[in-house]
């Protein structure tokens, strides 16, 4: 699992990794979602992403999702 290189502190409590992993995630997602980033979205998309990317740096896992998020499978206009 990653780690971050220092502990993370917020509002005075240290983040486990696995809530370090997610608030480094989101703030990137934030950084470059332009606040398209809607809540339920995204905890749906950590749910699904975390399992797969846990091992993987959060802000590099949240700009891979960005990218591939930008992609529509061919052939699923009707979906």
């Amino acid at each position: 699992m990653w780690k971050p290189d220092k502990p993370i502190v917020v509002s005075g409590m240290t983040l486990s990794p696995a809530e370090a992993w997610r608030h480094e995630f989101i703030s990137e997602l934030h950084r470059h979602g332009n606040g398209a980033v809607d809540r339920e979205w995204l905890e749906e998309l950590i749910a699904a992403l975390f399992p797969l990317g846990a091992d993987r740096a959060p802000r590099e896992a949240a700009r891979i999702a960005l990218a591939t998020l930008m992609f529509q499978l061919p052939g699923n206009d009707e979906i």
